[in-house]
């Protein structure tokens, strides 16, 4: 029992004794432009993504990050709580490959496995902030006189960084990446 005690102690001490790093760095959504075209959610807009210094040391050595994109479309209602239409969540990849200096991004068209290359860590992150015109199919027709809004929220991805890395990135304030929920209306 007294070894157990000692290695909790000491695990505790070393969770607060590493430093997290600066968490001054985050993701917002900046603008977003929803409107209904043929059966589908058109969406434009720009995501601003901004990496921590420790995150930014990780992807330089290798490690890829993955970003969520969460885009939730609900009905307006009067009566009850607005009511969830449809979801989507779109998945970016950033990595960096270091024999050509290039950072890579996938998941940004609409082939899954297209890459695209960049020479700069902030160009890279700019395309992937980008919704450009993305068609995102409905499974029913919406109703034309109710009013629509869309949530949309980017994350880092935690549980897509490697295993051993994963424990560090959950107790750390600099792998807490994420814009929080934003709302913005479906134009028609």
């Amino acid at each position: 029992m007294g070894a157990y005690v000692r290695a909790s102690c000491l695990l505790t001490l070393s969770l607060w004794l590493v430093p997290s790093g600066s968490a001054s760095a985050d993701f917002t959504v900046t603008e977003v432009r929803p409107r209904i075209v043929d059966q589908s959610l058109a969406i434009s807009g720009n995501l601003d993504l901004e990496l921590t210094s420790r995150v930014q040391e990780a992807l330089s050595k290798g490690v890829p990050i993955e970003v969520l994109i969460d885009i939730d479309l609900y009905r307006v209602r009067t009566v009850l709580w607005d009511a969830r239409v449809a979801d989507w969540v779109l998945h970016r990849r950033i990595s960096y490959h270091a024999l050509s200096r290039q950072y890579l991004v996938t998941g940004h068209r609409h082939d899954a496995d297209a890459i695209e290359s960049f020479t700069s860590l902030q160009a890279a992150l700019a395309n992937m902030g980008l919704l450009d015109d993305l068609k995102l199919p409905l499974k029913r027709n919406l109703q034309s006189a109710s009013q629509f809004y869309v949530s949309v929220r980017a994350s880092l991805d935690i549980d897509s960084l490697p295993a051993p890395l994963r424990p560090v990135a959950y107790t750390s304030l600099a792998w807490r990446l994420s814009s929080g929920w934003t709302r913005w209306n479906v134009q028609r």
